[in-house]
């Protein structure tokens, strides 16, 4: 009878054991990002305030930097957008936000953003294949909110 509930019982807990990651891993971040454009390469929660970084290939819509040639801004490649919400759901209007991205070699670029369209952007250069870190500090009134994380450009 014991062998029987055991054989019983461990597939049960195993199966459950894989499925409630599963059940976890909401978005990480409450936000629905139907309008939102990009794609989403990070989500995160601080402080009960929720980021979503979406990154849009400014190179495949060439008109976006038409006009631009031979500046600064003609050598980014993309532009991050993080939406911000407050712990109450609600989009976060009034806030200061910054970037600083180290690429794989080492090289940093230190971007302010601006506010746009419910969200706030920068453009940043991923010219280099591999591994960026992305910090970004984000002060709203007078906390102040940090995040980090990597995304790799194949």
């Amino acid at each position: 009878m014991k062998k029987k509930i055991i054989l019983f019982v461990v597939p049960i807990l195993f199966a459950l054991a894989l499925a409630l990651p599963g059940f976890s891993q909401n978005s990480g971040s409450g936000i629905d990002h139907s309008g939102h454009i990009g794609a989403v390469v990070h989500e995160s929660t601080i402080e009960g305030y929720s980021f979503a970084y979406h990154l849009i290939d400014i190179r495949k819509d060439p008109e976006k930097i038409k006009g631009m040639e031979g500046t600064k801004a003609a050598d980014q490649t993309h532009h991050l957008m993080v939406y911000v919400m407050d712990p109450d759901g609600q989009a976060v209007q009034e806030a200061k936000l910054g970037y600083l991205v180290e690429g794989p070699d080492s090289a940093k670029q230190k971007l302010m953003t601006m506010g746009m369209q419910g969200a706030y952007g920068a453009n940043v250069n991923f010219k280099q294949k591999g591994m960026y870190t992305i910090k970004a500090k984000c002060l709203i009134g007078d906390k102040k909110l940090f995040d980090r994380f990597s995304y790799e450009v194949k």
